[in-house]
């Protein structure tokens, strides 16, 4: 396998053919989608990640999102099914956002990390809070957003990623885009590869056996301006993986189960804009399925599948130079099934509409409200605001709040002898409250926020009485989350030198008030941080993750808590060359730097020192 690589590579570096380009350095990009949000979150907090970054965590988006972002991320093993908890919510209340487009099961409420190749997204934007109800009501945390950029221009760029790290694993990249005046594509393909057979720490030479990993994602985005005010785009995303689930302690050797996923996105695009007024109509087809096998040595296996049908109009009015009006019409029709599960088929009709206010350079202001018919449920109006306030230079002041509701799954219903039909929707009201700077070199944003849910949906080992010891699905009365968010950053040039920090602090507390106790998986403190130095050609980065202990039962029980844990990365990129049209770069990275014992779920000690080496080529 690497000497196709190595060839593949050869070839590439030495071709030749090269068509008109701009520098890679000056290259302009617009992403209309990372605009938009920007606009609608006023207010609201904001994360950026860029491809710097996304390069520096290229092994997994898990990591991407836990050394970059606020958000926890509970991961059951290395590799292995990886979800999101926001603020203290749960992972259906985190939303991921493609192109404009929720993507979260309709089975279980939420997108699995691992199922994502961060290697094949251009722009990466967190949002904290709920008020993104443009893109579902449900998102009392905050999402996630995941967008392709396409832009047009006469340009044409290659980049080639290799790597190859412990573990015999590969991560393998190849991107394309091409632009003219009135069309502009791009294609990627990501292949990434692992034994993931670490050594377990802290055990008599265990090893974190039935953990192998495979996955193939190809990429594919077009544009074709049809005139000066319109332009058709077309958006492809297909995902095939396939893993093992490892074992636990005391025995991993007893693990046999394997999963495999296939996961297609499509969306169409047809945008006008003209004076005063804007169309965008978009038309989804999103498929998700998986096969889950009890032990790999057999072809038995149960699965899940789901298709979602999506039409969705945005109309937008500029009322005057500071303020618009924008009304989104939402169509969508999901039908979803498994072995044991008959299809359902649950239809609604949303409509929203964002008002945006800007008063000269002192403040910001939005106020949204939706209202969503659905098959199964009536949901009542949801509404959001936000407001930004600049009372002296540099200084910023942002409030916001949100009432949110949401539907139990697929899987909350009808699980065989798992599901709840007695299930209730779940509701919410959020508000936060921040301060900030904000300058050339250096900002800081820290904010407190206050989320009081009413029949929130959890999955507990207690939930039925008759059967202690089994999870399955209930409301819990009323819960509060609360806390507070810190982020800092920093970047400074100095001739030659540059220096870079970033620093995601957040303290949460979330519990059931009806017994007081705190929920499950939620680290009261969460903090991650890297610091980074470059030196003309050379880079040297740092990366630090502080994770508080967690507790893994409703009643409390020390004994089952999981410990807090500090891990660092550190890395190392030098370019070898570069040129107006190339650039080549390689790199070394060590995780877990210190070899520290450290487990995010209990039973499942995650890997040990280990390293990466990559090499980066740009054309």
């Amino acid at each position: 396998m690497m000497r196709y690589i190595l060839f593949f590579f050869i070839f590439i570096i030495t071709s030749k053919n090269f068509a008109q380009q701009d520098s890679i350095q000056q290259l302009k990009v617009v992403n209309l989608n990372s605009v938009k949000l920007q606009k609608h979150s006023k207010g609201y907090k904001v994360l950026t990640l860029n491809d710097s970054i996304i390069l520096k965590n290229k092994e997994s988006f898990t990591s991407l999102l836990r050394f970059n972002t606020p958000i926890y991320i509970k991961e059951y093993g290395s590799g292995g099914t990886s979800s999101a908890s926001f603020r203290g919510t749960s992972a259906s209340n985190t939303a991921v956002v493609w192109n404009g487009i929720n993507i979260n099961s309709i089975n279980n409420g939420q997108t699995g990390f691992n199922a994502l190749s961060v290697n094949l997204i251009d722009n990466i934007n967190v949002r904290s809070g709920g008020g993104s109800i443009e893109f579902g009501s449900g998102a009392i945390g905050g999402t996630v957003h995941l967008n392709d950029q396409l832009r047009f221009g006469n340009y044409s760029k290659k980049q080639v990623v290799l790597s190859v790290g412990s573990f015999n694993t590969t991560n393998n990249l190849y991107k394309f885009s091409i632009g003219r005046e009135n069309f502009s594509a791009k294609f990627g393909v990501s292949y990434n590869k692992s034994d993931n057979d670490y050594k377990w720490l802290g055990t008599d030479g265990l090893r974190n056996e039935n953990g192998a990993y495979e996955n193939l994602s190809f990429n594919l985005g077009f544009a074709y301006k049809l005139n000066d005010f319109s332009k058709l785009s077309i958006f492809s995303s297909k995902y095939n993986g396939h893993r093992k689930f490892s074992g636990v302690l005391p025995n991993p050797s007893a693990a046999k189960e394997k999963y495999k996923d296939f996961n297609f996105r499509n969306l169409i695009e047809y945008s006008f804009h003209k004076n005063e007024f804007s169309h965008a109509l978009k038309f989804a087809y999103l498929t998700q399925e998986y096969r889950y096998f009890a032990d790999k040595n057999f072809d038995a296996f149960s699965y899940g599948k789901s298709k979602r049908y999506l039409l969705k109009y945005d109309f937008n009015y500029k009322i005057s130079t500071n303020s618009t009006i924008e009304a989104f019409s939402e169509l969508e029709s999901v039908l979803g099934k498994t072995d044991q599960i008959e299809e359902k088929n649950r239809k609604q009709f949303s409509q929203s509409i964002i008002f945006t206010q800007q008063i000269d350079n002192i403040a910001s202001i939005n106020a949204k409200i939706r209202k969503d018919y659905n098959s199964d449920y009536k949901i009542p109006f949801v509404f959001a605001f936000g407001a930004e306030l600049k009372p002296i230079k540099n200084t910023f002041i942002r409030l916001n709040g949100s009432k949110n509701y949401r539907v139990p799954t697929y899987n909350d219903l009808y699980w065989p002898a798992l599901g709840n039909l007695d299930l209730i929707p779940e509701s919410s009201l959020q508000g936060e409250f921040g301060l900030g700077y904000k300058s050339k070199d250096l900002k800081i944003d820290v904010g407190a926020f206050y989320i009081e849910s009413k029949d929130k949906i959890v999955w507990t080992p207690g939930g039925d009485p008759e059967r202690p010891g089994v999870w399955t699905p209930i409301n819990i009365a009323k819960t509060v989350n609360k806390g507070v968010e810190f982020t800092a950053a920093f970047k400074k040039q100095i001739e030659n030198h540059s220096l870079d920090f970033n620093l995601n602090y957040s303290y949460t507390i979330a519990k059931d008030k009806s017994t007081n106790k705190f929920l499950t998986y939620v680290p009261k403190h969460l903090v991650n941080s890297s610091f980074g130095y470059s030196y003309k050609r050379t880079h040297i980065f740092y990366q630090h993750l502080f994770n508080g202990e967690v507790y893994t039962t409703t009643d409390n029980l020390d004994s089952y808590k999981v410990p807090y844990f500090n891990i660092g990365n550190v890395g190392l990129d030098y370019t070898v060359l570069k040129t107006e049209n190339k650039q080549l770069g390689i790199g070394l990275k060590v995780n877990n730097v210190f070899d520290k014992e450290y487990q995010v779920l209990p039973g499942r000690p995650m890997p040990n020192r280990n390293f990466n080496i990559n090499i980066n080529y740009k054309f």
